[in-house]
């Protein structure tokens, strides 16, 4: 299968920065000069009167400062206008490492065959059988995913709700480890404000792009499963200026497909697709959840 294209921008060319371009624009015209010493030393040979300025060099090769000046003048424009279209043209070197891992895309993990989907689910009903309304939910959206000709598994959000140490978060681990896909677990009753999961922005004191970004970055793998621990107890925190920060607020635009489709990160301030991402959240009481989820 081919990458998957997961974010929505174009990582710079190496071959365009400034340096790579200033590299070739001084080859390029020591060439120049080159051929014209050779040329100088025909008509020398030949006894030509010797009255330009390029044949009274000492070093036709060598380049006088303004010529230097005027090519890295040149390069900085070109490498200027790479990056403008890029669409990352406002981050800075450190932050552009970072996606240095999506620029040959990622990898969705596929189910091929319906079959395959039948001989998880027996896998997963073996292990956890007192799980059985949950693995048959996943039983019914692989073999859709399957037959809908999806180009990496997808899976609607689970919830799933039961008293503690049931083994929800074991199963949503077993789940992940069968369909070979990472797993993040996320406890809300620890992070319950979205700095954790999502990021925060570039401009705050220790900021960074967020457990959910660096799980894909880390691993190249776009569809791993998330786990919100406890989802019943996610809270918001909120700025010196008032403003909100809620985990509810966070995960409702990544829980709709559309929306998650075109998720714009707060760090970076680019659209990743955070579509495929298989989302598991597991309460102890229903009836406590934020009513939009």
């Amino acid at each position: 299968m081919p990458p998957f294209r997961f974010i929505h921008a174009r990582l710079p060319d190496p071959a365009h920065s400034r340096a790579q371009i200033t590299e070739r624009l001084l080859a390029h015209r020591r060439k120049l000069l080159a051929a014209r010493e050779q040329q100088a030393a025909s008509l020398k040979e030949a006894g030509a009167k010797n009255d330009l300025d390029w044949l009274n060099r000492k070093d036709p090769r060598r380049l006088d400062p303004e010529e230097s000046r005027k090519i890295e003048r040149r390069a900085t424009r070109e490498s200027d206008r790479c990056s403008q279209g890029s669409g990352l043209s406002h981050l800075k070197p450190d932050d552009l490492k970072k996606l240095e891992a999506l620029r040959g895309g990622v990898r969705l993990v596929q189910i091929a065959t319906e079959h395959q989907a039948d001989e998880l689910a027996a896998a997963l009903h073996a292990e956890f059988p007192w799980m059985g309304p949950a693995t048959e939910a996943v039983w019914h959206g692989i073999r859709r995913s399957v037959r809908e000709g999806d180009i990496g598994l997808r899976l609607p959000p689970i919830l799933l709700d039961g008293p503690p140490g049931i083994g929800k978060s074991a199963w949503a681990r077993a789940l992940a480890s069968l369909i070979r896909v990472p797993t993040m677990v996320y406890e809300a009753t620890v992070e319950n404000a979205s700095f954790g999961l999502v990021g925060s922005q570039r401009n705050w004191g220790n900021s960074n792009p967020g457990r959910l970004l660096n799980t894909i970055l880390s691993t190249r793998v776009g569809n791993p499963v998330v786990v919100i621990d406890e989802v019943e107890k996610s809270g918001r925190a909120e700025s010196n200026r008032g403003q909100a920060y809620s985990l509810t607020d966070a995960l409702l635009p990544l829980l709709e497909p559309l929306s998650a489709a075109g998720w714009s990160c707060p760090y970076f301030e680019v659209k990743f697709d955070m579509s495929y991402v298989i989302w598991v959240m597991t309460s102890n009481n229903a009836a406590s959840l934020p009513e939009p989820l």
